[in-house]
């Protein structure tokens, strides 16, 4: 079998994992602690977002005839990656240090349902998300002048 296929069956079975796994949480509920069960949710939407990016670059690639196997880690990585930024971005809305609107009022009623949608987005657009987090980090850790 091409290493190129190998690839693309790894994406699909990402996908179907990640699209799968929420359902069975949400069928037999397996946790005690909902949040446990929000943060799997969470994860999956970004790794759902991060897996579709990597899919469109695949077939993109594929049929422009210029698929690079030096690029095979990238596709295996980002998957799994945008999962954990997903639940970062999470973290970041719900702790604060990160806003969607011009309020910095945090809103916790949020549904599971909207936090899922920024954590795809997170995945998805991976490195708009870090380019944020570089604002941010700049933000919070920069050196003020004390004059």
């Amino acid at each position: 079998m091409k290493p190129v296929n190998i690839i693309g069956i790894y994406l699909l079975l990402a996908i179907c994992l990640l699209v799968a796994l929420p359902i069975w949480i949400y069928t037999c509920n397996p946790f005690e602690k909902q949040l446990l069960n929000i943060l799997v949710y969470i994860a999956c939407s970004g790794g759902i977002g991060g897996t579709i990016y990597c899919i469109r670059g695949f077939y993109q690639n594929l049929g422009n005839n210029n698929f690079k196997m030096n690029w095979t880690w990238w596709y295996v990585f980002r998957p799994i990656i945008s999962a954990i930024i997903g639940v970062f971005a999470y973290f970041m809305i719900i702790g604060g240090l990160m806003s969607i609107s011009n309020s910095p009022d945090v809103n916790y009623s949020k549904s599971v349902m909207f936090y899922c949608a920024i954590s795809f987005l997170a995945g998805f657009s991976f490195n708009k998300f870090v380019e944020k987090i570089d604002l941010i980090s700049d933000t919070l850790f920069s050196k003020k002048d004390t004059d």
